[in-house]
Formats: structure tokens, C-alpha cells, sequence
């Protein structure tokens, strides 16, 4: 009897999550098949590359239906706040994307900038817990310029 009040319960529970709408979040729907990615880090550049074949965009050198040059990707930390005894409370990572691509008439779009700003404490006495932090902070950083500069190049015409 307890099995089968279980299973009633789940199946209204897996109801519920069905009608509202619930949906996994898929790759994007790009317009294009082929790409070619010109500078870059290496880094970003594997961020990049990977997101576009996840969306089943091909990686090409030559005859590409898109040309994406990445003319500048990096980023800087800036101290923001101090402790009394003169110790790093607060940093500020700024992640900076300058990017264009070509036209469809051949030419070379404006360069575009993107910037991104996040702040995070810091606890000397915690430093590998600290230093782990901003490599997660950084590569989401990463990820959403990567969106941002996926939806930029799918948009253009």
C-alpha cells in the first residue's frame, strides 16, 4: 500500500512539473553552419569553439558562412577596499572582449567591446579557497561574453 502511495504521489509530482512549462535549457539555435575563429586566447578561444559545436556549428579555416576575429580578450583585477591592516578586503575582475566580424558583403564589421565587472571578497587565510573563487567568477565571466558574442554574430546579417 505504501508503494502505491508513493508512485501516486511521484506521478503528481512529475504532473505538476510537466504542465507548468519546465523545460531543460538546450544549445542555441544559430542560423549558420560553419564559422571560422580568428585570435583570441587560447583559453577563451576553447570556450568559444566548444560552445559553437555544441549549437552543431563546424570549426573551419576557409569557406565559412561566418568569420568572427577576436581582436582583444583579457581581463584585470583592481584592489577595491582595504582592511585597517592595510590587507585586501575586496578585489574587482574586469573581463574586456573586443571582437568584429564579417559582413556579408565581405567587409569587416565595427569592432565591438565588451566589458564585464565583478566583485569578490578576499580572505588571506583562505587563499586556495580564494584563488579557486575567482577561477569560477572568471570562466562564468568568460561564458557570458561567449553568449553575448554568439548572439551578436547570429543576429547579423
Amino acid at each position: 500500500m505504501k508503494k502505491f502511495y508513493t508512485f501516486i504521489l511521484l506521478l503528481l509530482f512529475l504532473t505538476n512539473l510537466i504542465s507548468c512549462g519546465y523545460q531543460l535549457r538546450g544549445v542555441d539555435g544559430l542560423n549558420f553552419k560553419s564559422v571560422s575563429i580568428i585570435g583570441g586566447s587560447p583559453d577563451f578561444t576553447k570556450l568559444l569553439k566548444k560552445k559553437f559545436k555544441q549549437a552543431g556549428v563546424k570549426i573551419q579555416e576557409k569557406n565559412t558562412v561566418k568569420s568572427l576575429e577576436i581582436i582583444e580578450d583579457n581581463f584585470s583585477r583592481k584592489i577595491l577596499s582595504l582592511s585597517s591592516g592595510g590587507k585586501v578586503k575586496e578585489y574587482q575582475i574586469n573581463y574586456k572582449v573586443a571582437f568584429r566580424f564579417k559582413t556579408r558583403d565581405g567587409e569587416w564589421s565595427a569592432p565591438i567591446n565588451i566589458e564585464i565587472d565583478r566583485d569578490y571578497t578576499f580572505d588571506d587565510k583562505n587563499i586556495i579557497a580564494k584563488t579557486e573563487e575567482e577561477l569560477r567568477i572568471l570562466k562564468s565571466m568568460q561564458e557570458r561574453l561567449i553568449r553575448t558574442i554568439v548572439t551578436q554574430l547570429s543576429v547579423q546579417t
